[in-house]
């Protein structure tokens, strides 16, 4: 069995192309009961949940995964260093498939930070310089670092999030006003980006490079032809010991070279 890990909608369609290609039995995991109902497809058997080192090698071991292919979200380190780990200790090859970043042009306007922290103390300096309206769409797994950020407590923070009630619940919990939460599914496109920004009064953007895939182009153009400030959070490093795939061409073309890494 091939294993997948799909954090992403370029991994589900991976996971999809593998099974009607190869005609090998593919297992993918997930997070959440919502990743599940996306990533669920003839032929393809599906698992729910949050999986450490451990339970990683016991699926392997129980389903006699003898490829794990991790396209986990880019910015999921902690994921792709743990399969990895996992893959290496149960000898099995093991490919990273991540999707490539927007490249960053010239705007004066642009600042590149290494993480959440870093990014909610820049958006409230430079938020409460201009009109101290920020505008997240960094997801909700890292929400509860911006909403316990001291340097945005006296700023107009808006979220955007998944429409689910695990979500939803979480935000209640970190007294999150729903009067500033756009829950919806993205990715989006650069008028709906642009419309958001603009009536949100938006004078921060803070985003990560999620790729063309994850919508990270059209934030970025929405954010700069609005001439408002726009916070990058780079991507987590995670040293890769074998093959990055970046495109389903790319990881066929391995599959061929490789006799379906035997």
């Amino acid at each position: 069995m091939i294993w997948v890990i799909a954090g992403t909608l370029d991994g589900r369609t991976l996971a999809v192309e593998i099974q009607k290609r190869t005609g090998e039995d593919v297992l993918v995991t997930v997070v959440s009961q919502y990743g599940a109902e996306l990533a669920a497809h003839k032929g393809i058997t599906v698992h729910t949940g949050r999986l450490d080192q451990e339970a990683m090698q016991n699926l392997i071991k129980e389903h006699n995964v003898r490829l794990l292919i991790d396209a986990s979200h880019p910015y999921a380190a902690i994921v792709t260093a743990t399969a990895q780990d996992a893959a290496k200790a149960e000898g099995i090859p093991f490919v990273r498939f991540e999707r490539k970043e927007v490249p960053l042009p010239e705007y004066d306007k642009l600042h590149i930070v290494v993480d959440e922290v870093e990014a909610a103390n820049l958006a409230g300096q430079l938020a409460k310089d201009n009109n101290s309206h920020v505008y997240l769409t960094t997801g909700s797994k890292t929400m509860h670092i911006f909403a316990k950020s001291e340097a945005l407590q006296d700023c107009e923070v808006w979220t955007r999030i998944l429409p689910t009630a695990e979500v939803l619940q979480m935000m209640e919990d970190l007294n999150v006003s729903p009067k500033r939460i756009v829950a919806v599914q993205g990715p989006f496109s650069y008028d709906m980006n642009r419309i958001m920004f603009h009536d949100t009064k938006a004078s921060v953007v803070v985003m990560k490079n999620s790729g063309l895939v994850g919508g990270a182009d059209t934030k970025l153009q929405a954010a700069m032809d609005l001439g408002i400030h726009v916070i990058v959070i780079d991507r987590p490093r995670v040293k890769i010991e074998s093959h990055v795939v970046s495109s389903n061409d790319e990881f066929f073309k391995l599959w061929e070279d490789t006799n379906g890494l035997r």
